[in-house]
């Protein structure tokens, strides 16, 4: 019976005696992956899986075997189980990818956490050229800035702003701009280019401290009345930034009262 299948049938069979090779192809080609999540992938048990099956099914197509059929049909039915374990991870992260990917693009810095806040900020150009703009969001990677001036992407500015009673002065690209959006004024979103050591630890500290008010706000209905919340926002913004608290809090110590 061999000899009376047809070219596509054959087609298939070397598709999935070829999947091993195929699989690591079309998922570096379609996903951009790097070279160690290939590794990662060469050594997972479900790859295997699904490889020996495959090749089997395809062994058993191209030889018209008569459990060929079986097997080339629990083989796809392994394919299902992963496509579908798939498309719901993929749905889960368009939750988290949706606005900042589309409303407007967003290619950069949004795996660190934003936190909300309203500062006033010194934008300078090469040129020597100042704006004034306003941070409305901050993160340890970068930050939005309302900024009514023209600036173009991947332009090179120089930021100084102050947080909490600590200035600073950083370096950073402008990776994107917004017309005004429902999610975003009018403004451009900056990365912050590498950070001397120093630095990085007053914004860690900076950071640590919005999360915490931005937690106060979040529990206030439930914990506390309005004047309360006030007051213990107006202490935590008034209390000194404190690097090597936070270090001995990371490391196990005990929580300074907020």
């Amino acid at each position: 019976m061999k000899q009376y299948t047809s070219k596509f049938l054959k087609t298939v069979a070397l598709g999935y005696m070829a999947f091993p090779v195929l699989y690591i192809l079309l998922t570096a080609l379609f996903f951009d992956i790097p070279a160690k999540q290939v590794v990662r992938i060469l050594l997972h048990p479900l790859y295997y899986l699904l490889c020996i099956w495959a090749v089997f099914a395809g062994y058993g197509i191209w030889e018209m075997k008569r459990w060929g059929w079986h097997v080339f049909l629990f083989c796809n039915i392994l394919i299902v189980f992963s496509v579908i374990a798939i498309s719901i991870i993929v749905l889960r992260l368009g939750r988290e990818i949706k606005v900042p990917y589309f409303l407007p693009k967003i290619r950069w810095w949004e795996s660190n956490p934003r936190y909300r806040l309203s500062v006033p900020v010194s934008v300078s150009r090469k040129d020597n050229t100042n704006f004034v703009g306003e941070i409305l969001d901050l993160s340890m990677g970068g930050c939005f800035i309302k900024l009514r001036s023209e600036l173009y992407q991947d332009e090179t500015l120089s930021l100084e702003f102050t947080v909490f009673g600590q200035t600073f002065r950083f370096v950073g690209n402008v990776v994107w701009r917004t017309q005004s959006t429902v999610t975003h004024p009018k403004g451009i979103g900056i990365k912050f280019a590498p950070i001397v050591k120093f630095d990085k630890k007053l914004l860690k500290a900076v950071i640590h401290r919005l999360k915490k008010i931005t937690g106060l706000y979040s529990t206030a209905r439930y914990l506390m009345n309005q004047e309360e919340l006030t007051k213990r926002i107006e202490e935590l913004r008034a209390t000194k930034l404190d690097p090597v608290q936070l270090d001995k809090e990371e490391n196990g110590g005990n929580e300074t009262p907020v």
